[in-house]
């Protein structure tokens, strides 16, 4: 008779060693219990054997001797399995992303995290954040990757860091620099030469960062994850090895790892890498795929999908799972109800334009990315303005990119979008007028080879009669902080009865004395975007499923907070808050099973406003 097996692709609870939930919920919206026993273990089989996972010792404060990080091992007649520094150990985690939660609530955060059981946090890192221009890098305030890390360690939490280059995560082009869109012969995610200098200059600065933070040099990062999902791209079966290359060349000796979904699993993973996959729900079929290429590891999820993002125009999603209550949690984040505000100021686009960066002069329309502003870098986010002069009607013709408005002068002729690339321009019988088109851009896919040819504003020549346009002024509203700054010094005008976008309307938030976390909602408006003190909160649009936006306390100033809405087209009467997030729900017809040990956690609607981007028509 043999020896028994070793390892088995069928499910079970002993054999998945590490589990990640993604996204991890933010405050106030988990279920709550009162007491610790109130854990019901449906089945007691399945129930683990709390010896075998007691990683108090294995803590980043406790565990000060260290010579040997985060290993994989296995033995005769039992499942393979993760130690660190020799001892046998589980990693229960989940995930935050720092750059997407203000950073006077990381703590908050991390300490509901570690409420929760877990003892790892995994965190991307957005290579279009942290070098917003070539060679300028940015790790201060609401980036500081270090802070994070550190912080993470002193609640008592490890961390494996994700830091792409390519990251996904629902972000703009999956968190790559628009500006390598400049370049047309440049293939993203492949060893093209352009390409690599790029990610090398990057990685030269990052993982300098990351190194003494790693668990040998007495830091809590036990793992780093190479790239992230490219068995679902692969287009280049040099690029994942390069890359792994790049970062034992720069000094990361922890455990490195790959990410995939289950059924890609056998073309992105790296040999001498661990292997994880992407789950939404348990079953033998998706662990298949990984036991094809590794059998003798044991079984890491990195991660398991909870929520799923919406789109505008349909209904907000929830995954039907069944839901474990969960131990004691810190206090939720108070939140409150503010006085409705009356936006009683206004000033339209074309009076702002004033106040805008000097404007780009060309013969033909550019698009943003290829706008020589920013130090050469273009322009990754916001809109875009075109005007040039026209002197008769007819057929417009032009690829906008996401979506656009057209205007003769002021007023406002439709729209162009995917599908719908002309206009009718009515006859123009005096002098000549003046064309505006503002494009828009809703977001970057953040998937797939189609991240390749994300090129926003106009692409190619506007036509008018099928003539080429020509001599074009070129506005970048990009919206930052700067630009808000210089209206303050503006005479803003009352708003008239009857007023229509594109327009700014401006009014005042009070906040009393102690600001608290508020839901922003706009009943009346039509669509636009929201800021506070100058902070971008985000995108609302009349077609939901999203109807609010989180608005953070620690956003806001006691007493006056300044709130400018840019709506493109129809104002409400007013703005209100509300101490819930609202959505329009819709649960999807998906089947899963949920081990009552994976403390599944209920994630309702308005998180995204904060832990998720809204790109292209996602929320």
């Amino acid at each position: 008779m043999g020896s028994p097996q070793r390892s088995s692709p069928c499910l079970s609870w002993r054999r998945v060693l590490c589990i990640f939930f993604l996204p991890f919920i933010s405050s106030g919206f988990a279920p709550r219990v009162k007491h610790r026993d109130s854990f019901v273990f449906e089945n007691d089989q399945l129930k683990p054997d709390q010896r075998s996972f007691n990683w108090s010792h294995l803590t980043p404060l406790k565990l000060k001797d260290r010579s040997v990080g985060l290993q994989t091992e296995e033995r005769a007649g039992r499942n393979p399995y993760f130690t660190l520094e020799g001892h046998e150990f589980l990693i229960f985690g989940g995930s935050i992303h720092y750059f997407r939660v203000p950073r006077v609530y990381w703590r908050d955060r991390l300490l509901k995290l570690r409420a929760c059981g877990f003892n790892t946090v995994t965190t991307y890192v957005p290579w279009n954040l942290h070098e917003p221009e070539r060679g300028r890098f940015d790790f201060s305030g609401n980036l500081d990757l270090e802070a994070f890390v550190l912080l993470a360690a002193e609640v008592g939490l490890w961390v494996i860091l994700r830091p792409g280059p390519y990251i996904c995560s629902e972000m703009d082009l999956g968190g790559l620099p628009s500006r390598l869109l400049q370049d047309p012969a440049s293939q993203l995610r492949t060893t093209n030469h352009s390409f690599v200098e790029a990610i090398n200059k990057y990685f030269d600065h990052l993982i300098a960062r990351v190194v003494p933070l790693q668990y040998r040099k007495g830091g809590p990062v036990i793992a780093v994850q190479v790239e992230n999902e490219y068995g679902s791209f692969y287009k280049d079966k040099a690029y994942m090895p390069y890359l792994h290359q790049a970062l034992l060349r720069r000094g990361i000796v922890e455990l490195l790892l790959t990410a995939d979904n289950a059924d890609a699993v056998a073309r992105g993973h790296i040999k001498g890498v661990l292997a994880t996959i992407n789950i939404k729900t348990f079953n033998e079929d998706s662990l298949k795929h990984l036991y094809k290429v590794q059998s003798n590891k044991p079984i890491l999820i990195m991660e398991y999908w909870v929520g799923w993002f919406d789109t505008w125009g349909n209904e907000h999603m929830v995954r039907n799972a069944e839901v474990t209550p969960l131990p004691l949690l810190p206090e939720p984040t108070p939140k409150t109800v503010y006085p409705s505000v009356d936006p009683s100021l206004y000033l339209p686009l074309w009076d702002a334009l004033q106040y805008l960066n000097r404007p780009v002069i060309s013969n033909i329309p550019l698009n943003m990315e290829n706008l020589p502003i920013n130090n050469g870098n273009g322009q990754s986010y916001g809109l875009v303005l075109y005007e040039t002069t026209i002197c008769s009607g007819g057929r417009l013709h032009a690829d906008a990119r996401d979506m656009a408005q057209v205007f003769l002068n002021e007023t406002s002729l439709g729209i162009l979008a995917d599908g719908f690339q002309n206009i009718d321009i009515p006859k123009i019988t005096q002098e000549c007028q003046l064309l505006r088109i503002l494009a828009e851009n809703q977001g970057r896919v953040s998937f797939s080879w189609k991240i390749q040819n994300q090129q926003k504003g106009l692409i190619g020549p506007v036509t008018l009669n099928n003539i080429p346009l020509q001599s074009f002024t070129i506005y970048s509203l990009e919206l930052k902080m700067s630009f808000f700054e210089r209206l303050r010094s503006v005479s803003w005008k009352p708003v008239p009865t009857h007023s229509l976008g594109p327009a700014f309307y401006l009014g005042t938030l009070k906040a009393g004395s102690s600001p608290r976390d508020t839901f922003l909602r706009l009943p009346g408006w039509d669509y636009g975007f929201v800021f506070i003190n100058g902070r971008n909160l985000g995108r609302y649009w009349n077609i939901g499923p999203q109807e609010t936006l989180y608005l953070p306390g620690a956003w806001l100033q006691p007493e006056n907070n300044e709130i400018i809405v840019f709506e493109k087209k129809k104002r409400g009467p007013y703005i209100h808050t509300t101490d819930n997030p609202r959505c329009r729900f819709k649960k999807l017809n998906h089947s899963q099973f949920v081990h009552p040990m994976l403390l599944l956690l209920s994630v309702k609607c308005g998180i995204k406003a904060l832990m998720a981007p809204k790109w292209r028509r996602n929320i």
